[in-house]
């Protein structure tokens, strides 16, 4: 501790006279010190307490023996050197006032007034009285007023008391006179007084949310008020004050500007719920939108609409043409909506579009044929340009659904449709679609253990001469005979196959087996003609294909003039330099290249020159109306002089009845495939038409399934598969008859002929139950494109029901 020697200015005066003078003579002063109010104590010249009353002993926890030492002890070092200025002043006869640190013995820091008053013995200062008062408390609530203070000048945020005995208010903070442009006084004069800065449309909801918490209920309520012209937010806080009965007797309001949060927010909401390319709602924000119109309108259509370009461009030219092909899209598609139309974007090309009170289906199919129209202009990005395959999807409210997720999902999945062969640019969504959406996951996840478990077969539709009835080709057809699902349409898993890499092996498998069966048949001494396989243009530009054909051959020992590749008009369109080389490569090693489908093109002829085609196939559109259209005639006839020109081969498809026969021979066309001579056969059969050589006609007549005066339509559903139960749609069925066991209805869809799966027929209301619950037995697939199905009854006590709706239906 530091010690401190005082300059006493007496000193000298004292030594002259050399007079013995003690501070025990000053012991007149005892009862100042004992008798005074406040703590006191008596320091000599040196700074030591000497002598000190019971109460500075009581503030500081010292004994009074423990204070007899230097009044250094007792405070900071950084004080000590202060107060020797004060100490100094009183020896020299100036009393003083000063504050001061003390350290009590238990630690705790005191803040002490001090006043020092010099000690005098026979006119001489021999010390210094010093009187201590505890202003600790009292500083302290100096400093809170302080904090008050600047808490009340400078918080943004108001705080105010209100007593709802006496409507006093009492503000805490001037922050209210900021928020409310209405200073605390006028508040004091009419608490109403601040009511025009909130916002009109809030006002009730800030009178509701005051009149809560005078109800005892803590509220927060979020309201703007209207200052100068200025829109601001205001979150305020109102907390009740309880007394000790449980009665609301003052409510607490903390209310603070949130503008800037508010703004913040916004900014959030606007990139969270829009497109940051092309600034349109995104799905999130159009099914909120959507949602609050269901509740709005009675009808409303949802329309997906693709342009059908992005991954095109993106692979072709880079993803900053394609990023400027969607801006330009967008523009496209927002000069081209109807009226009242709310639009989003799904990403990519594809958005979606409500209408809303679109009541009549022909008003809908108007307004896709008007956004069709897109497909009509050029769109041009840079020195690119092209038009765009618009398709649209559509399902309606609440017809197909009520719930706004579900509507998207649909005219999702009714888009889907517009890719598959035969369907318009627009498709209203069915509720069989949801079946076949089902069906169509349960393939994709089955196809590679098809291809892997010889789940596929192959089937044999012959090319025949169109005067003899000989065999002189064939086309190979992949089949699948799936164990649950039945037999599955090419249609169906082949477009399944080309989503991932199985087309390759799908591809090859068609290939070897096809190989195989030449050389079986080779071996068997069967006239073997020439079989064509149908190849991808994604399977010919992967690796070598060319070298993958030939090698095959190589395997089992077969002339390449034994196999024809057929490719699709539509697929040489893109001039697709590796398709090129690849058929060049084929055409090289003596393998035939065939175009199918020809005709349905834009440039057929041009290709004809680029390519090495060896033979055209006629599309089957042309055989339909053959015989009585000229103009098809025309067309036929011209393909036919061109072919004869290039020394190609032609085949025209689709022949099924003799009336095409006869029209076909007359235009010299001499190889047909279709049914009127054969429809495809497999392996087995096709063995004995070989060996036979040649095919006779006959005409075919699928049976025509129409509504029958005791038909029931009902719907039906997959209940269950392998036990697991399914919420999946439903499709409409038409049900004909119904024994004690067994039901017979007809469908658009196939439906899997399998114990693992249980189906649910709900019929229209019959008694008090309207489902049925079967299983299939067995099924018959039409020329005419319906299924046939047998089903038993899982509960045969149901069967009279569907017999009591049949008889119904019979009465008049």
């Amino acid at each position: 501790m530091t010690r401190f020697n005082w300059i006493n200015p007496f000193k000298s005066r004292l030594a002259a006279t050399d007079l013995p003078i003690k501070l025990t003579d000053a012991a007149s002063g005892q009862h100042f010190i004992e008798g005074h109010l406040d703590p006191v104590f008596l320091l000599d010249i040196h700074g030591n307490i000497i002598d000190a009353n019971e109460k500075l002993s009581l503030m500081l926890g010292y004994t009074k023996r423990e204070l007899f030492t230097h009044f250094a002890r007792f405070t900071t070092e950084a004080d000590a050197e202060r107060i020797q200025t004060h100490f100094a002043s009183a020896l020299s006869g100036t009393e003083a006032m000063y504050t001061c640190t003390a350290k009590r013995k238990d630690g705790r820091m005191l803040k002490l007034q001090i006043t020092n008053v010099p000690a005098y013995d026979n006119h001489l200062i021999v010390g210094v009285y010093g009187i201590a008062r505890d202003i600790t408390q009292e500083d302290r609530l100096k400093s809170d007023v302080e904090r008050l203070r600047d808490l009340y000048k400078h918080v943004e945020a108001s705080i105010y008391r209100k007593d709802l005995r006496t409507g006093e208010l009492e503000f805490y903070t001037a922050g209210f006179e900021t928020l409310f442009q209405t200073a605390p006084k006028a508040m004091g004069e009419d608490p109403t007084s601040c009511h025009h800065a909130i916002h009109r449309s809030d006002f009730a909801k800030v009178r509701a949310a005051h009149a809560s918490v005078e109800a005892g209920q803590e509220t927060t309520v979020l309201y703007r008020t209207n200052v100068n012209d200025d829109v601001n937010w205001v979150e305020e806080r109102l907390i009740p004050k309880f007394d000790d009965d449980g009665t609301v007797v003052a409510v607490i309001s903390i209310a603070h500007d949130i503008t800037r949060l508010k703004t913040q927010e916004e900014q959030i909401w606007q990139l969270a719920m829009h497109d940051s390319l092309t600034g349109l709602p995104n799905r999130s924000l159009f099914l909120h939108e959507l949602g609050e119109r269901m509740d709005q309108h009675e009808h409303i259509a949802v329309l997906t609409i693709s342009f059908n370009s992005i991954h095109r461009i993106n692979h072709d030219f880079g993803y900053a043409v394609g990023d400027d092909w969607i801006v330009a899209a967008t523009s496209s598609l927002l000069h081209q909506l109807p009226n009242g139309s709310f639009v989003g974007h799904l990403g990519g090309d594809e958005f979606t579009l409500l209408l809303p009170d679109v009541t009549d289906e022909p008003s809908l199919i108007m307004n896709c044929q008007s956004l069709l129209k897109l497909r009509e202009k050029h769109i041009q990005i840079g020195p690119y340009e092209w038009r765009p395959p618009v398709s649209i999807g559509v399902s309606r409210y609440p017809h197909d659904s009520t719930v706004a997720e579900e509507l998207l999902q649909y005219a999702n999945t009714a888009l889907g449709r517009t890719n598959l062969p035969g369907m318009d640019r627009f498709v209203f969504y069915a509720s069989s679609f949801n079946i076949d959406s089902y069906r169509r996951h349960q393939l994709g996840n089955d196809l590679r253990r098809a291809i892997e478990e010889d789940e596929l077969f192959l089937e044999f539709q012959p090319k025949v001469d169109a005067w003899s009835g000989r065999i002189v080709g064939a086309e190979a057809l992949v089949r699948w005979q799936h164990p649950e699902w039945g037999r599955i349409p090419p249609n169906d898993f082949i477009p399944l196959s080309e989503e991932s890499d199985l087309h390759i092996q799908l591809a090859d498998w068609v290939l070897h087996h096809t190989c195989a069966c030449l050389r079986d048949w080779q071996d068997k001494d069967l006239p073997v003609v020439p079989v064509s396989i149908n190849v991808s243009p994604k399977r010919l530009l992967h690796g070598n294909y060319a070298e993958t054909v030939t090698r095959a051959l190589r395997r089992y020992t077969l002339t390449p003039s034994l196999l024809e590749i057929e490719i699709l008009e539509t697929d040489v369109l893109s001039d697709n330099r590796k398709i090129h080389d690849t058929l060049e490569q084929l055409d090289a090693a003596k393998i035939r290249i065939a175009l199918d489908d020809f005709g349905t093109g834009y440039s057929s002829l041009s290709y004809l020159q680029q390519y090495p085609i060896k033979t055209i196939k006629i599309d089957q559109q042309f055989a339909a109306d053959l015989h009585e259209n000229k103009k098809t005639q025309a067309i036929v006839r011209t393909i036919l002089f061109m072919a004869e020109e290039f020394a190609m081969d032609v085949v025209i498809e689709g022949v099924e009845t003799l009336e095409q026969l006869v029209v076909v021979r007359r235009l010299n066309c001499r190889i047909v495939q279709g049914y009127l001579f054969s429809r495809p056969l497999g392996a087995e059969q096709f063995e004995q038409a070989l060996d036979y050589r040649f095919l006779a006609t006959t005409e075919t007549v699928g049976p025509v399934v129409t509504r029958q005066a005791f038909s029931l339509e009902a719907s039906v559903t997959i209940h269950k598969f392998h036990d697991r139960e399914l919420s999946i749609g439903s499709t409409p069925i038409l049900v004909t008859k119904s024994g004690l066991q067994i039901l017979h209805f007809y469908a658009q869809v196939r439906l899997p002929v399998t114990d693992a799966i249980e189906l649910k027929i709900l019929l229209p209301q019959v008694g008090d139950k309207t489902e049925i619950r079967v299983r299939l037995v067995h099924v018959t697939e039409l020329e005419n494109g319906l299924f046939e199905y047998e089903a038993s009854y899982l509960d045969a006590r149901e069967s009279h029901r569907v017999v009591m709706a049949l008889q119904e239906r019979m009465q008049p």
